[in-house]
């Protein structure tokens, strides 16, 4: 590969350019005016100009690289090129028109590519005469910084053409994952949960946008949705989902927000126009937790963390976690284990559940059972100590929803977080309906002895961050299931293209298969929408035991 086409100028094709020049390659640049192109040379230019004053890049080097790009306005330039990557505005017809001129004047075995986000390679490759020579080449903003290309094949891309546009991404030192033809590909499909979901969990009152960007960052997120939205624009942001969602015929998991709809509406785009969920006009914006910093600053009583034995009842790795992590604290920890369930617990007592409870100061109820299946746990639960107080792990229910079967509602409070628990830093507090401000604050001390961050949040199933790391997993899990992608490559571009800690399917195999399904299956019952609906091939894998890491098998863990 020695000679590149770009066709479009903008901020993509720029930054396409710049690379594929910094790589030694032949670059010739089109666009439809000379304007739009001196621009472009001299974005280009300070970018590597920067480069060279951070001292990762010599002035000569910048020149040459600089030097090696032509440009052009006329497609006849391009027919020398062994490969050209259309990056103009993201509209079908526009793109379509782009491609026509293409097919006329590029040479035989040319490679022609779309950087198009979200709409279909198989309907642009259509408007030419060679559709099975042309290919998805989905880079990622900015273009020099971002290691991802998605390679998409169209419905009549051939094999060949595939692996040219895979050799060129390498060679453009970038990696490529493969994919096919769907709305949103791999990276902004799978996605869509962060920021779907980040909207609907604001829209019904269980957190404010501020305490779910801090929560999700909390557990590993570079920035939280709302955040994000706001550097991306949130008029593209919602263009994109848009695009899926009708892409997808309406399929419920992708409907967009009306909230998004009324900001995009406003003019409030995000940090582009100054204000978008936050206010930028006194600069970049960050967000403050629930609990206030005076409350979150106070250090529990002796009397106030005495809450001891601590009973855990377990039947999942995800409550032996825990268990585990409160017994390395150095307190009395009894873990009740249903019979016939093998748990690797850590340094607790393991008993059976009545035995655990008997006199315990606090309970937790860390199971995955529905409130139906739980209530006699419950009931054993509130003969406990008569000061003491229960926590309810609430990912699979509500606080409210299991409180309510016992006596004693008011000692119940539920919390929740997203598993490994020693890779979180924070914990959502989530008190019920009927819930006692005594027992919201023992969970917000035990929290505080767990050396986590206690935020406050509504009482909902799943809560914030375990809701929408589920939902991303079971995104994966159904894109798997497609065949849109391996799962290496699904859980590569979303590490690489998102930044997220853990790619989606490695995560859901870390967090335990069966603890994502429960998440699902709690918000299909609290919702009754078939937004909420576990991807089949996750469903098939808990029923055959398949539940990640600690089972020994999941999507990426082979045993």
């Amino acid at each position: 590969m020695t000679r590149l086409g770009v066709v479009g100028a903008g901020t993509m094709g720029g930054g396409i350019a710049q690379v594929a020049a910094q790589q030694g390659m032949e670059v010739i640049l089109c666009d439809v005016t000379d304007e739009f192109l001196s621009n472009s040379l001299g974005r280009i230019r300070a970018s590597l100009q920067r480069s060279v004053e951070r001292g990762r890049l010599s002035q000569g080097d910048a020149d040459a690289t600089a030097e090696r790009i032509r440009t052009t306005t006329e497609f006849a330039d391009l027919g020398s090129v062994d490969c050209a990557i259309e990056a103009v505005i993201e509209e079908i017809e526009t793109k379509r028109r782009v491609f026509r001129a293409l097919d006329e004047h590029l040479k035989d075995g040319a490679v022609l590519a779309t950087n198009t986000s979200s709409l279909s390679v198989t309907e642009i490759a259509a408007a030419t005469r060679r559709p099975g020579w042309v290919v998805g080449m989905h880079f990622f903003n900015p273009v020099p910084a971002m290691a991802l290309v998605e390679i998409v094949r169209g419905r009549s891309t051939s094999e060949v053409a595939m692996e040219r546009a895979t050799t060129i991404a390498r060679e453009l030192g970038k990696t490529p994952v493969r994919c096919e033809d769907t709305p949103g590909f791999i990276v902004n499909r799978i996605v869509r949960p962060f920021y779907n979901e980040g909207l609907r969990i604001l829209q019904e009152g269980i957190a404010s946008h501020e305490d779910i960007d801090r929560i999700m960052k909390g557990y590993g997120f570079r920035m939280g949705p709302f955040e994000l939205m706001d550097l991306i624009g949130n008029d593209v942001n919602f263009a994109v989902t848009l695009s899926i969602y009708d892409g997808l015929f309406q399929e419920p998991r992708f409907r967009p927000s009306f909230l998004q709809q009324r900001l995009v509406q406003s003019g409030n785009l995000g940090q582009k126009t100054g204000r978008g969920w936050y206010d930028y006009s006194g600069g970049v914006a960050g967000s403050e937790p629930r609990v206030s910093s005076q409350e979150a600053a106070q250090v529990p009583s002796a009397r106030e963390m005495s809450l001891e034995p601590i009973a855990v009842i377990v039947d999942s790795a995800v409550g032996a976690e825990l268990a585990s992590v409160l017994a390395a604290t150095g307190r009395r920890v009894r873990a009740g284990v249903p019979e016939g369930i093998e748990l690797n617990i850590q340094g607790a007592t393991v008993s059976n559940i009545p035995d655990a409870i008997d006199g315990a100061r606090l309970a937790i109820d860390a199971t995955l059972l529905a409130p139906s299946r739980v209530r006699p746990v419950h009931h054993m639960i509130s003969k406990m100590h008569p000061d003491g107080t229960a926590g309810i792990l609430t990912m699979a229910s509500t606080a409210t929803a299991v409180s309510a079967l016992v006596d004693a509602p008011e000692r119940f409070c539920g919390f929740g977080y997203v598993p490994p628990l020693a890779d979180s830093k924070v914990i959502e507090v989530a008190p019920g309906l009927l819930t006692s401000e005594a027992a919201r604050q023992a969970l917000i001390n035990l929290v505080k002895a767990l050396e986590k961050e206690p935020v406050v949040v509504g009482d909902g199933a799943g809560l914030v961050g375990p809701r929408i790391v589920a939902l991303i997993a079971n995104e994966a899990s159904q894109a798997l299931m497609e065949g849109i992608a391996s799962a290496a490559d699904i859980d590569a571009a979303v590490k690489l293209g998102a930044n997220y800690p853990h790619g989606p399917l490695e995560w859901g195999d870390l967090i335990g298969l069966d603890t994502v399904y429960a998440v699902i299956r709690g918000l299909q019952e609290e919702h009754g929408e078939d937004r909420y609906r576990p991807s089949p091939l996750l469903r098939k894998m808990v029923y055959a035991g398949w539940t990640g890491t600690a089972a020994g098998r999941g999507f990426r863990t082979e045993g």
